[in-house]
């Protein structure tokens, strides 16, 4: 039984670097936002700033930072736990590697739907998590 192949390697790939761009989401300001200056009946002044994740969307960015630490972290587990199943109990070494194409699959949608804001920050991950789906069949 060994617990280092491909699809763990990845599924570890992808979890470390989706908590990577999480923490460098909260740290740095890497969010696009626009802040008014001045609001009057005929003008008003805009400018963009860079903002981290908890400036630009409050308590929701919690949300953004952990959703793709649990998504990467239950593929690293069906991974792991997919290759440590003995080969008779063929029901549950398939349900484990649903879950690890269940997790890839919600995280390239949260992805794609997030992609002109935080998503861009994941794609590495994303790819990493569907690539060890894809080894772990």
């Amino acid at each position: 039984m060994t617990l280092f192949n491909k699809s763990t390697i990845l599924a570890g790939g992808a979890h470390i670097t989706a908590m990577c761009a999480g923490i460098l989401l909260i740290f740095f300001p890497l969010v696009s936002d626009i802040d008014q200056i001045a609001n009057s009946s005929n003008f008003t002044q805009q400018y963009q700033v860079n903002k981290t994740i908890f400036e630009a969307l409050g308590s929701q960015g919690l949300f953004v930072i952990i959703l793709p630490w649990m998504l990467s972290g239950i593929c690293l587990l069906s991974s792991i736990m997919a290759k440590s199943t003995s080969s008779s109990q063929k029901t549950l070494l398939l349900r484990w590697k649903s879950y690890s194409w269940a997790m890839s699959a919600i995280f390239i949608v949260f992805i794609v739907l997030s992609a002109s804001s935080i998503g861009k920050f994941y794609i590495p991950s994303g790819l990493l998590a569907l690539a060890s789906a894809f080894y772990n069949r």
